[in-house]
């Protein structure tokens, strides 16, 4: 498969994704850029991955974020928007967004990212994600967009932020570790890369020594959030 044909059954399951979101006006060959990994493309040879599409899809699920909240919330200062925008798009949301749907079952992943658990990790669907933004609003008319990311990744991400579900996977995976194991987990960074105006850390929460999970984020806390997260419903024992 190279980034200018795409096959039948890949066809019919981009189709079948669109069709769910109501964007069948995008683009399908971008679309499919938009899921094929670096590494994906590394292996086979092609010219192209979703990194550009990346970096458009930012800058436009930024806008409109900022737009919604800013029409939600007269009476919020800039700070409390900032906050909650970052909330909204950090690399843990995102990437609990794409998995609810689907994008994981979509990507083109090289073997390495497919045998470490690639599909499941937040950061790489959650550049997936902006990936695809970034293909809709180059080939979707500008309110479908809108209408995707206020109904689909605004306001669920708000439902989530209501909730200590989503905030406090470390204070769960503690109580599971001193009930089963009677001792705490512990958090160590195992690496970070990116600029400093998007830094990007991996985090690996273990339990007596053993891993349990490696997660990613904007921020450490943030990172070791998604690791108990990953511990909590990936487990590794």
């Amino acid at each position: 498969m190279t980034d200018d044909y795409i096959d039948s059954p890949r066809k019919k399951a981009l189709k079948a994704f669109l069709k769910s979101l109501n964007l069948q006006s995008a683009d399908l060959k971008r679309v499919n850029l938009a899921l094929t990994h670096s590494s994906y493309a590394f292996e086979k040879g092609l010219p192209g991955d979703n990194e550009r599409l990346e970096f458009l899809g930012d800058a436009v699920l930024g806008f409109l974020v900022s737009r919604y909240l800013y029409d939600k919330y007269p009476d919020a200062d800039e700070g409390r928007l900032s906050k909650r925008k970052a909330r909204i798009v950090s690399r843990s949301m995102l990437g609990r967004q794409a998995t609810r749907l689907g994008i994981g079952n979509l990507l083109l992943l090289g073997k390495g990212e497919e045998i470490s658990g690639g599909r499941r990790r937040s950061t790489l669907l959650g550049c997936a994600l902006e990936s695809l933004i970034g293909a809709f609003y180059l080939s979707a008319p500008l309110e479908d967009v809108s209408h995707f990311v206020k109904e689909k990744l605004i306001k669920p991400a708000e439902e989530l932020l209501q909730s200590d579900i989503f905030a406090d996977y470390k204070s769960r995976l503690q109580e599971y570790a001193q009930k089963n194991f009677q001792c705490v987990p512990e958090y160590r960074l195992i690496s970070q890369s990116g600029p400093d105006h998007k830094k990007s850390f991996c985090i690996e929460v273990t339990i007596q020594g053993k891993p349990f999970g490696k997660g990613y984020g904007s921020r450490k806390k943030e990172a070791e959030n998604d690791a108990a997260r990953i511990a909590l419903e990936y487990p590794y024992h």
